[in-house]
């Protein structure tokens, strides 16, 4: 057959009549990306800018119209949310025992309708957050997963091994745009009794049911995790007592030890900056304390920062928050909340909490306001039943 090239004439057959016609690809190009129709601006805003927008915010449009109520409420808004925004809103404090707060960065956005978890059906403290969800534990030890912005909350099933004081969790949920069903995972790190060693219990949403993993850690029996851990990039980070860092591939089920900076306390933060996963410290330096940030996967120290001469303090009064947009470290000196922005080194005071003053073991937890669904759990699936059939 023979090639046909731009602008060349050609001659379509008619029974009646040769058609003599031009092609003209510049406008058959224009003509297919034309839109079909002219989009109005209440449509742009609400498939392209709502999913960018807080919870909080979202729940406060509902009342524009009725359709931007059924919008909004639509479970696929709520995913595409989670998905896109990822901003930090605010850190729930938990002090020891069931007692807990939440200090949002900008109250009139970052507000939750229930931020004491009232509507648990007992006390709970919470453990680990994960991009909206929270894993909180109940008095009896039951593990609860919930979202405080819709007040739904599913209960999880008790696991095989038991889950003592020492015991160190960690929630895993990673918003995609295939996870409709926002599967998640809670890896927790179960030293056993007796044993010598540390086990590895995941709980998976998908399948509703707990696995131990094969993949046992000698190394870390008699050690004590500071703290719960963080989920980064599909591994789980746990601080340990003896100086290294505990990581976990629940995909792959394997484990590695990592050793912190020499000179390093155990008391600093994992945080992510810069698409990042960073571990900061604050040291004491002279008369001044500086926060020192390292890189996890080589240790490097990439970042020093000064805290102000005025906020200068004893070390122990120094509490690492976290960071915000990857670029604004939040540190608590006493009961004063600062935020410091590294790039344009730019300090500013974000209030004071007298509920901070006289404790010394407060836990921070970043949280994002996220209309994440808390879907049912499938019930577990059973080989035998299907053999039966």
């Amino acid at each position: 057959m023979q090639s046909l090239h731009l602008n060349e004439a050609v001659e379509i057959y008619h029974p009646q009549r040769f058609v003599h016609q031009r092609l003209n690809p510049f406008a058959e190009f224009t003509r297919r990306i034309r839109p079909p129709r002219v989009t109005c601006i209440e449509e742009v805003v609400r498939v392209h800018v709502l999913p960018l927008l807080p919870a909080k915010s979202l729940c406060r449009f509902r009342a524009v119209c009725k359709g931007w109520n059924q919008w909004i409420s639509n479970p696929f808004l709520a995913h595409q949310q989670t998905m896109q925004f990822r901003r930090i809103s605010g850190f729930f404090c938990q002090k020891p025992g069931f007692y807990f707060y939440f200090i949002p960065l900008d109250p009139p956005t970052h507000c939750m309708p229930n931020p004491y978890l009232t509507f648990m059906p007992t006390r709970v403290n919470i453990r680990s957050i994960c991009s909206g969800l929270l894993c909180v534990q109940g008095v009896d030890d039951i593990y609860y997963i919930c979202n405080p912005v819709t007040k739904k909350w599913k209960m999880l099933p008790n696991p095989s091994f038991y889950h003592g004081p020492g015991t160190a969790v960690s929630l895993a949920f990673e918003p995609l745009m295939f996870n409709f069903s926002q599967n998640f995972e809670l890896v927790c790190a179960v030293p056993v009794p007796g044993s010598g060693f540390v086990v590895f219990e995941i709980f998976s949403s998908r399948s509703r049911s707990w696995r131990a993993s094969e993949d046992l850690c000698f190394e870390l029996a008699n050690a004590t995790f500071i703290g719960d851990g963080y989920y980064w990039g599909g591994s789980v980070y746990w601080v340990v007592d003896c100086g290294v860092i505990l990581v976990f591939n629940p995909r792959i089920e394997q484990y590695s030890i990592m050793q912190l900076p020499v000179g390093t306390s155990t008391d600093g933060n994992l945080t992510e900056m810069h698409g990042e996963l960073c571990y900061m410290v604050a040291l004491e330096e002279g008369s001044d304390i500086a926060v020192h940030i390292y890189g996890v996967m080589d240790m490097s120290s990439s970042c020093r920062i000064c805290i102000p001469s005025a906020c200068s303090g004893n070390p122990r009064q120094v509490r690492l928050m976290g960071c915000v947009d990857g670029d604004v470290l939040v540190v608590c000196i006493g009961n004063v909340v600062i935020s410091h922005s590294v790039s344009t080194r730019e300090t500013r005071m974000l209030g004071t909490d007298r509920m901070l003053e006289g404790c010394t073991v407060m836990r921070y937890l970043p949280y994002v306001n996220s209309l994440v669904h808390v879907n049912e759990l499938p019930e577990p699936y059973d080989h035998r039943e299907s053999m039966e059939c």
